[in-house]
């Protein structure tokens, strides 16, 4: 059975957040929730509220057929939320980028021969967190971020991704540059080369704290039998 009674909510949820391409960010940037929150939500580790799920609804336009078909489910077994699954395996091919498994887009295999750049965006875009980019600005003239931009940055061009836009950014992955909707004055469809990546950096939300463990009982004393003893008497 369910370990909550949630759980078919949250799996629906999960499903069509999965199926409008939004991630933790995005959905809870249009349901007015804390990310961090939000995202305890819907790993079932902290408890819906009513008022999260009338938010989480609207934001996804649930419609009441679907949230009262529910009931029938209540028996299922809970599916993991949707996050990326990497397997790190060593690489026996001479380089290349990191190789999807059974064209899966949540699934990929990584490659420590491979694009780093590429494998590390592929990540970060994956797992829905803000991304800070570092660019070789000598290597984007022909990029297609605008000259004035390129020309107040004349050594490296920092750029950080809300991850609550990157269904906005909506990478595409080619063998030589990644392809990218960035905005300046306005938006700009982008091909930044994968040698001008110098650094990217991930900005995660903190995990829920542990929580302490109970004090260990006090072991009880151990009754055994009275020792005589002699008392003197006047």
């Amino acid at each position: 059975m369910s370990s909550r009674p949630s759980e078919p909510l949250l799996r629906l949820i999960r499903e069509m957040a999965q199926k409008k391409g939004l991630n933790t960010a995005a959905l809870a940037r249009a349901a007015n929730l804390d990310r961090t929150r939000l995202k305890h939500l819907l790993a079932g580790s902290q408890p819906l509220l009513v008022d999260e799920l009338i938010a989480l609804a609207q934001a996804l336009e649930l419609t009441p057929a679907e949230m009262g078909g529910l009931t029938g489910d209540m028996g299922a077994e809970p599916e993991p939320a949707h996050e990326p699954t990497i397997v790190a395996l060593p690489s026996r091919r001479g380089g290349g980028a990191a190789r999807r498994q059974d064209d899966d887009d949540s699934v990929f295999q990584i490659d420590p021969l491979g694009n780093h750049a590429e494998q590390s965006l592929r990540l970060g875009f994956g797992l829905g967190v803000d991304l800070f980019l570092l660019l070789d600005t000598s290597k984007l003239a022909d990029s297609g971020i605008p000259k004035d931009v390129i020309a107040r940055y004349p050594k490296e061009l920092p750029i950080r991704l809300d991850a609550a836009y990157h269904q906005h950014n909506n990478p595409q992955w080619a063998d030589d540059a990644l392809q990218v909707n960035l905005s300046f004055d306005s938006l700009y469809t982008v091909k930044i080369p994968w040698p001008a990546f110098k650094q990217i950096t991930y900005l995660p939300l903190a995990p829920e704290p542990a929580q302490p463990k109970p004090p260990a009982p006090e072991p009880k004393p151990t009754s055994g039998p009275r020792r005589s003893h002699l008392r003197l008497v006047e």
